[in-house]
């Protein structure tokens, strides 16, 4: 994996929207071009894919994936029995991934097995990374969250107008 884009450069990196697509008989899917095209052009290849506390997957550019560990390892005590075993299972979460020639990411099946991926998938554009989830889970948890966006809105964001 070849890294030509610098972790500053993710400063005012931006993922937004929600996306379709669908895996393949080898679980691969096309990576939609819109999110593509908001990633520094040498960042547009190489990325690592994280199991998720939500029953889903993070996809980040490497570089950011980089960013991460590094402010990891800067919060979390090694002495400590808990902050090793945290970053060991952390770690041992994610993996590696490239697109392929067409444009391609294959996800591998201990991934898709974690997140219940199947035909069917979500992406979400979440500021410095993308989230991955199955077309029902993702469904279960918009039914289960979206009436309180309003309240949210307001609490986060204060008074709406």
């Amino acid at each position: 994996m070849a890294e030509s884009v610098d972790a500053c450069t993710f400063v005012s990196l931006f993922l937004f929207g929600e996306y379709t697509a669908r895996l393949d008989a080898k679980r691969r899917f096309g990576m939609p071009s819109v999110l593509l095209t908001l990633l520094p052009e040498g960042a547009r290849s190489d990325f690592v894919l994280q199991r998720a506390p939500d029953s889903c997957l993070w996809l980040y550019p490497l570089p950011v994936w980089r960013r991460e560990l590094e402010t990891l390892y800067e919060k979390i005590n090694l002495f400590t029995p808990e902050g090793r075993n945290f970053l060991r299972l952390y770690q041992a979460g994610a993996q590696p991934v490239s697109l392929d020639s067409e444009g391609r990411l294959l996800l591998p099946k201990p991934f898709c097995d974690y997140a219940g991926l199947q035909a069917e998938i979500i992406l979400l554009g979440m500021r410095d990374r993308i989230e991955i989830w199955s077309e029902s889970r993702y469904t279960a948890w918009k039914a289960a969250h979206e009436s309180h966006f309003s309240e949210w809105t307001q609490k986060f964001l204060g008074e709406a107008p």
